[in-house]
């Protein structure tokens, strides 16, 4: 099968488009024909060898975590899904990823992708809706809490704010000065979050630009909580006077559901800004590292 191959760490040279093996579907496991990836941040992370130490990539390797296609195989024991199904899939990173033409997961990382999503629409949905969701859950929000959410208009910012207006709490929408207007017309609210805080407002807050993670932290309540995916500064938090909860996405497919759900009915949208072909997987990092508005996906052309 074509795939594009990262063969050693470093710039974008090392990838390559080149034939591998199609993997096989083994016991509650689904063999997926790839119709669209999308490029995370966390890839180009890992294409530089910033992970090595903690998760080493066996060279050549796939990249690419979020995957929307077609079920080819499933393996034994695998229920509720069928070969011909539309389906998003969570792959781990470990070298196997979903910048190839087949890809393999378990089925427990598979959602059916509703009829009324594209397969990049589905693509760029799964890291971010699942994240987004979870950093809203980790802090058991309820109806009428008001949260600010730092990166805001990213897509992990996007998915937790529209997540937050599902259950009828209230997102403050942390951006650059630049981008305040069109972070009001998604959450209803917005903050200049590259501005310390004059006093702290907030009782819950999402910290997912790590740039400003210190102001973010100064806008929270002594007392209050922070569902951190970036790392939290040194001496961000003197004496613990918040409760920060650090969270690493998780695949979880009943969530996975949830979000596809919200999206096919119009309540969760995650704008692509750039789409290219597999062949062109250079670019698409180039495009995330020069700071996309939007996701970046990967088209599979058979």
């Amino acid at each position: 099968m074509k795939a594009a191959l990262l063969k050693s760490y470093g710039d974008i040279d090392q990838f390559e488009i080149g034939e591998i093996p199609t993997p096989k579907a083994g016991s509650g496991e689904v063999l997926i024909k790839i119709e669209a990836s999308a490029v995370n941040p966390f890839d180009l992370i890992l294409r530089q060898g910033f992970m090595a130490k903690y998760i080493p990539l066996p060279l050549p390797a796939v990249l690419g975590g979020d995957a929307a296609g077609t079920i080819s195989d499933i393996g034994e024991g695998v229920i509720g899904l069928a070969v011909g199904d539309s389906v998003v899939a969570d792959f781990p990173a470990n070298g196997k990823g979903a910048h190839a033409e087949f890809g393999v997961v378990p089925a427990t990382s598979v959602a059916k992708l509703p009829g009324a999503l594209s397969f990049e629409q589905g693509a760029a949905l799964v890291k971010a809706g699942l994240t987004g969701r979870q950093t809203v859950d980790a802090l058991e929000i309820k109806a009428g809490d008001r949260i600010l959410i730092s990166g805001g208009l990213g897509a992990v910012g996007r998915a937790a704010i529209q997540y937050l207006q599902q259950i009828g709490a209230k997102p403050v929408a942390g951006v650059r000065p630049e981008r305040l207007n069109e972070a009001r017309e998604l959450a209803g609210e917005a903050l200049d979050i590259t501005v310390p805080a004059g006093s702290p407002t907030f009782d819950y807050a999402i910290s997912a630009a790590a740039p400003v993670a210190v102001n973010l932290i100064g806008h929270v309540n002594n007392g209050g909580q922070v569902a951190s995916i970036v790392p939290v500064p040194e001496g961000a938090n003197t004496d613990n006077r918040v409760i920060i909860h650090e969270l690493y996405h998780r695949t979880d497919a009943a969530t996975l559901d949830a979000v596809l759900d919200a999206a096919a009915r119009g309540l969760l949208v995650i704008p692509i800004s750039h789409t290219f072909l597999l062949e062109e997987i250079g670019a698409a990092q180039n495009a995330v590292a020069q700071g996309a508005r939007g996701k970046v996906v990967l088209k599979h052309a058979s």
